[in-house]
């Protein structure tokens, strides 16, 4: 019959459609995944309007519909005795359960249908967990909500995905332990398991904007994981949570060296873990054992430095330092957080060693880092915090002249090195007043007539200026040097400079005159 609806379809067939909606629940098991399947594509049909009635036939009681899939199915359905599919799939099949969906939608909430119908599943696996608590019981759960919730219709765009990790999150707390001891154990554990799980997807995101949101995501994950693992090195460790430590141990690892991308991340939750987690000395000679079996990650990265936090982790100073050989400059930041981690447990010995070795590298480093200011305060920072040899130090103030002109120049006069701090400031042009911060007095008590050149510098500076305050403030200099000259006993000397100033400055009127004033003659 043709020009027949829906609506008026089930004016007749309510009951018997109900009838089949039973049998189906009864037929398909929640949590099986040939099952969920069936129901995801079903769902599907229906909400992409791929389901149409094509004929009913009253007196018989039947009715055709067909379901735009690949290949076009043809359900026909006898409403007193059951539905049949021209597909050679299965005895309920894909296209009978859209038809069925599509039925029962006229009746009542099709989404309710299949939240109750999946509910018994959670019921069941809820129940089962709890009674058997294990890591994998845990995994299947994660891995069942991920494809369900996240995966199948948001792994197209991180932004959805994210949005959906949060109902995600909401459900697994279904499961988690209800017991205080357990509860950071539990969510270390799921985290991990969804890096896992979803690791793929991100990788297949190509976008940039995407990708950045990824990053960010990934950062704030392994910065909640970090504080995790200081929690459940904090509390005692009972027997029954063994397997749920040594499954988070694989987690981690599987991370680095099986996973792709985003290997900055990926070596900062591995480096966490070592550190924060995995603190026993038998588990740290194990994992460097392996480390030292295998060179790199799956996708291509060296794990060197991750060896040389076990050998700085078990205090194998010496295996370190002998991995440092013409260390590459790009390489150096993440030498330099070695270094500082080094610090901040206390290792200053092992650190400054560390440093020492690594100063070449750093002067490279620093003739192509773009960001040379925040690296040079790092560097100072550290600097005080060692215990550098004298050679060490020289070589780094030299290197950072003139940042260091400070500390420089405090070494060179407790060491009464006079002439080179004279040097030093003249090579860098020190104005007088920044000299004296720099222990100017201290070096003219000691030795007057070596920084004659700096001031000799500094007179010339003002008086190019070209202005009376300038004049004035040469002419100030000038009479310390005098009375320098005259400490050195130089008479002669400072005469024939004064001379030599005023003729080569004689045009200079009002120089001259403020040189009248200053009686700089001895």
């Amino acid at each position: 019959m043709k020009g027949m609806t829906v609506q008026r379809l089930l004016t007749f067939y309510e009951e018997p459609v109900q009838d089949f909606m039973k049998q189906l629940d009864q037929d398909l098991l929640a949590g099986v995944a040939q099952d969920d399947s069936l129901v995801r594509s079903a769902q599907s049909f229906v909400r992409n309007g791929a389901v149409q009635l094509v004929d009913y036939a009253p007196v018989r009681h039947e009715a055709d519909f067909v379901v735009r899939d690949v290949q076009d199915a043809y359900v026909h359905v006898s409403f007193y005795e059951q539905l049949s599919c021209s597909c050679s799939g299965r005895k309920t099949c894909r296209h009978q359960a859209a038809v069925l969906f599509y039925l029962y939608q006229h009746i009542d909430s099709l989404s309710e249908w299949v939240k109750a119908w999946r509910s018994k599943a959670d019921r069941q696996s809820i129940s089962e967990i709890q009674n058997n608590r294990t890591p994998l019981a845990w995994e299947q759960y994660a891995n069942t909500l991920l494809n369900q919730l996240v995966i199948q219709d948001h792994a197209s765009s991180f932004f959805l995905m994210e949005f959906a990790l949060g109902d995600y999150k909401r459900q697994m707390q279904r499961i988690r332990p209800l017991e205080r001891e357990w509860h950071v154990l539990f969510d270390s554990s799921v985290t991990l398991m969804t890096l896992i799980k979803l690791w793929p997807t991100f990788n297949s995101f190509s976008r940039e904007n995407e990708r950045g949101r990824v990053r960010y995501y990934l950062d704030e994950t392994i910065q909640d994981l970090k504080h995790q693992f200081k929690q459940l090195h904090g509390q005692p460790r009972f027997f029954a949570a063994d397997p749920f430590y040594e499954r988070i141990e694989r987690y981690v690892k599987y991370l680095l060296t099986d996973a792709e991308g985003y290997f900055s991340q990926r070596s900062e939750l591995y480096t966490h873990y070592w550190t924060e987690l995995g603190t026993q000395k038998q588990a740290r000679v194990k994992e460097l054992d392996f480390l030292e079996k295998h060179s790199e990650t799956k996708d291509g990265h060296s794990l060197l430095q991750l060896r040389q936090l076990f050998y700085f982790q078990l205090g194998q100073t010496e295996r370190l330092l002998a991995t440092m050989k013409d260390v590459p400059a790009e390489e150096v930041s993440s030498y330099l957080s070695l270094i500082q981690f080094a610090i901040e447990q206390h290792e200053i010995q092992m650190a400054t060693q560390l440093f020492e070795r690594l100063l070449p590298a750093i002067e490279t480093f620093l003739d192509t880092e773009v960001r040379a200011s925040r690296l040079i305060y790092t560097l100072r920072t550290m600097e005080r915090q060692l215990d550098l040899s004298d050679t060490a130090k020289l070589q780094f103030y030299r290197m950072l002249i003139p940042f260091t002109l400070e500390p420089y120049s405090g070494y060179l006069i407790d060491n009464e090195r006079y002439e080179e701090w004279a040097d030093l400031h003249l090579y860098c042009q020190s104005g007088i007043t920044y000299a004296e911060t720099c222990g100017l007095d201290l070096v003219k008590e000691h030795a007057p007539f070596v920084v004659m050149p700096l001031y000799h510098l500094n007179v010339v500076r003002e008086i190019n200026e070209k202005k009376r305050d300038s004049y004035k403030q040469a002419v100030r200099h000038l009479k310390k040097m005098k009375q320098l000259a005259k400490a050195a006993n130089e008479t002669v000397y400072w005469n024939q400079y004064v001379q030599e100033i005023r003729e080569k400055f004689r045009r200079l009127r009002a120089f001259q005159q403020e040189m009248e004033k200053g009686n700089l003659a001895l």
